[in-house]
């Protein structure tokens, strides 16, 4: 086995040394992160989720209220969401203000949770469907 020269060793060590540390920093900062944003997120909703055991009568105007909380908490979050994963995280977020089938110019439009249901279309919880949307984004932060 040919003998590596103590400066390359050296140099090798240290580059191998860095990036361990690199790796450790980024996953510490991302847990913190994602126990940040799984917070704001959950006080954001509370008694809507995970049991809707306190639906307010407009579950719109409420959803609003809390909208910029929750925008903040995404925002906050993204650079912590793995490149290949920002796609899928950036349509969880789509789907929980607009619906599967919304338009960005709309920002927040909560019909579907509101429970309109058009002709030869099937009834869908909007509970159900707030549940499912929220534990979407969660899951980017780890827990739901």
């Amino acid at each position: 086995m040919p003998d590596i020269p103590a400066p390359l060793a050296t140099l090798l060590a240290a580059l191998v040394s860095g990036f361990l540390l690199l790796y450790v920093h980024r996953k510490s900062a991302r847990r913190t992160a994602a126990a940040k944003c799984r917070a704001a997120i959950l006080e954001a909703v509370t008694g809507l989720y995970p049991v809707p055991s306190d639906w307010p009568g407009n579950v719109d105007s409420h959803l609003r209220q809390v909208f910029p909380a929750l925008q903040r908490a995404v925002a906050e979050f993204r650079p912590y969401v793995p490149w290949h994963a920002r796609r899928s995280y950036d349509q969880a977020w789509f789907v929980y203000r607009l619906g599967r089938d919304g338009r960005e110019i709309d920002k927040q439009l909560y019909h579907q949770y509101m429970g309109f249901t058009s002709p030869g279309e099937p009834v869908i919880d909007p509970k159900e469907a707030f549940r499912a949307n929220v534990k979407d984004l969660l899951a980017f932060a780890g827990e739901t």
